[in-house]
C-alpha cells in the first residue's frame, strides 16, 4: 500500500539574465497529498547544465505523490558566484498526463536574495 512508484518528468527553467546560470550542485523536493520525496540531487547532465535561458529535463523515478502541492529546490553555492535565477519549475505524471506548474521567479543566492533554496506551494 502507498508505495507504488511514479515517474514524473520534471523542466526547470532558468531566467535569461548573463548571471542567472549556476554551476553549484542543485538539490529538488518534491511534496504531495500521499506522501513526499526526500532532497534529490540532479546531476548536470554536461557543463551548459542550468545556464541562463536554458530549460533542464529530468526524469524521477519516486513513490507517488498524488496531487502534487508543494515543489522546493535549491543549490549548495558549492561554486563561487553561484546565484541561480529560478523561473518555474514544470512537473508531468507520465502515467495520467497531469501536470502541475511551480512559478518562481526569483535569485536563489547569497549575494542576491540570501537564500539558497525557496519553495513554492500550489
Amino acid at each position: 500500500m502507498g508505495n507504488k512508484t511514479n515517474i514524473y518528468t520534471i523542466w526547470i527553467q532558468t531566467g535569461d539574465d548573463p548571471l542567472a546560470g549556476t554551476d553549484s550542485n542543485v538539490f529538488i523536493q518534491l511534496f504531495g497529498t500521499d506522501g513526499q520525496t526526500e532532497s534529490i540531487h540532479l546531476p548536470p547532465r554536461d557543463v551548459f547544465a542550468f545556464e541562463s535561458g536554458s530549460t533542464e529535463k529530468y526524469v524521477l523515478e519516486v513513490p507517488d505523490l498524488g496531487e502534487l502541492t508543494r515543489c522546493c529546490i535549491g543549490h549548495d553555492n558549492s561554486e563561487g558566484d553561484s546565484g541561480w535565477y529560478i523561473v518555474s519549475v514544470r512537473v508531468e505524471d507520465d502515467d495520467t498526463d497531469r501536470s502541475w506548474d511551480f512559478k518562481y521567479d526569483r535569485w536563489l543566492g547569497v549575494e542576491e536574495s540570501g537564500e539558497l533554496s525557496a519553495c513554492v506551494t500550489l
